[in-house]
């Protein structure tokens, strides 16, 4: 389905019946990501997808897609089906939106899961691999995102999930550069959200990779664990949906039981 969010199309799926639940996907992804776990969701729950701005099938609204901008889109979406109350699980990217999302519009957060993803903006050495990336998307993209997709994942998952891993980069080179500079700049220029997840009173949770060389998942505990209802570390990096696709699912049907 689709809607009109500031002239610009915003793509989303809308499944199953019950409390409703709200899957954002992170940088490069789209809404597929979830597909292995909506078969298990809507047993039980209204499940809405949707592709952010300038990712899968939803347009670019400009050259910089800030948090707000996408949590905006999402609020048209959410706003349009009458949802109040929602569980939102964000995957990195997705999380960021959440949260920005959350402060924007609390009447709307019942819950909000961070899978592989944290209240904390960008390191300073991070935000410069961003401006440096937005650089050289502009004449390799190609070679961009072949390079920077398959740097998440270790030997031992590339070997065990070549054929998921090859689907989701393919997916991830059909990302508009547009979309991809839009969305960098987002994540380079997003507010530390610390203080906000400490304290916000709708049912917190974090799923973070083992060896996820982008979010340091004892970093996160340490900093976190005592703030928030539900915390889990499980095996594997930042693609927890694919390199250990099974233990996500139930964490995440853990977190919203």
């Amino acid at each position: 389905m689709k809607i009109t969010h500031k002239g610009s199309t915003i793509f989303y799926t809308d499944q199953g019946e019950g409390a409703p639940i709200v899957l954002l996907h992170g940088f490069l992804e789209n809404s597929t990501m979830w597909d292995s776990l909506l078969p298990f969701l809507i047993k039980k729950y209204r499940v809405i997808c949707i592709d952010l701005l300038g990712h899968g099938n939803s347009d670019c609204l400009g050259y910089i897609h800030t948090m707000q901008d996408f949590s905006d889109a999402v609020y048209t979406v959410m706003d349009a089906l009458q949802l109040t109350d929602s569980s939102i699980i964000g995957h990195s990217m997705g999380g960021y939106v959440g949260i920005a999302f959350a402060k924007a519009y609390p009447e709307k957060i019942k819950a909000l899961c961070l899978l592989n993803s944290t209240p904390e903006a960008d390191p300073e050495e991070r935000k410069q691999l961003r401006i440096r990336a937005n650089q050289m998307a502009k004449k390799q993209f190609e070679q961009l995102i072949r390079m920077s997709f398959v740097n998440l994942f270790d030997p031992t998952s590339k070997e065990l999930h070549e054929h998921a891993i090859t689907e989701a980069l393919e997916h991830a080179l059909q990302t508009p550069v547009q979309g991809y500079i839009a969305s960098n700049e987002g994540m380079r220029l997003r507010e530390d959200k610390t203080k906000f997840w400490k304290n916000a009173s709708f049912k917190k949770g974090m799923i973070l990779g083992e060896t996820d060389w982008i979010i340091d998942a004892q970093q996160q505990k340490e900093k976190f664990s005592s703030y928030i209802d539900y915390f889990s570390i499980i095996k594997g990096g930042h693609m927890s949906h694919i390199s250990n696709r099974d233990r996500m699912i139930q964490e995440v049907l853990n977190f919203i039981a």
